[in-house]
């Protein structure tokens, strides 16, 4: 009898010992998927934004990509913009037609929309309209291909001499997307810059 009651304080002891151990393991267990789940929120809300800013860097390398090839060939290209598309056109014959190539081939956005600026062109500050009816007034009207045309006229040029239509893009997250946008995510903004001489740069306007 006396070892059976020397035995049961140390039998308790143990079992305390082994309770509080599993308690402890379980609250590490919780804390990790905390964790876990924060590091995943913030990975998903950064999501929408570094796609948003790869976007604005393709085009970017598209634009250069397509004053290169107008520079190397002497053809004259032309950038056409919607508020989530954009697709580059080439004058053929001084007339603006869709460009046939594998790599600048017509972009649409996915859960961004564009908001652009253009400034005047250097080469012929008053020119607002690049329709080819007002770049070759020279030329016969031709209403028929007037019309045909008018999908194709660009808001930027991109010229053979090296020379590019100065303008701002500035990339947003499209608010009709399926996913709920943050404050922070319906003010950032990704800007696309470019000059008349052809450089093309890609910055944040709001803080990731």
């Amino acid at each position: 009898m006396r070892q059976h009651a020397m035995l049961l304080p140390r039998q308790l002891t143990s079992t305390k010992q082994r309770g509080f151990t599993l308690i402890e393991l379980m609250l590490v267990a919780v804390l990790m998927g905390l964790v876990a789940s924060a590091v995943l929120f913030t990975l998903d809300s950064a999501g929408p934004q570094k796609a948003l800013k790869r976007q604005a860097q393709k085009m970017a390398a598209l634009t250069e990509l397509a004053l290169d090839q107008a520079t190397m060939t002497g053809r004259d290209y032309g950038l056409v913009m919607t508020s989530n598309s954009y697709r580059f056109v080439e004058l053929f014959e001084q007339r603006w037609q869709p460009l046939n190539d594998t790599l600048l081939v017509e972009q649409e956005l996915k859960d961004a929309q564009l908001v652009m600026s253009v400034d005047g062109f250097l080469w012929s500050p008053h020119q607002r309209d690049f329709s080819s009816s007002n770049l070759f007034e020279e030329r016969e009207v031709d209403l028929e291909l007037d019309q045909k045309e008018r999908a194709h006229i660009p808001q930027v040029l991109i010229l053979s001499s090296g020379e590019l239509t100065p303008f701002k893009v500035d990339f947003q997250l499209n608010n009709q997307a399926d996913f709920s946008l943050s404050q922070q995510q319906q003010s950032y903004r990704v800007r696309l810059n470019a000059d008349t001489l052809g450089m093309v740069s890609v910055v944040v306007a709001a803080n990731e």
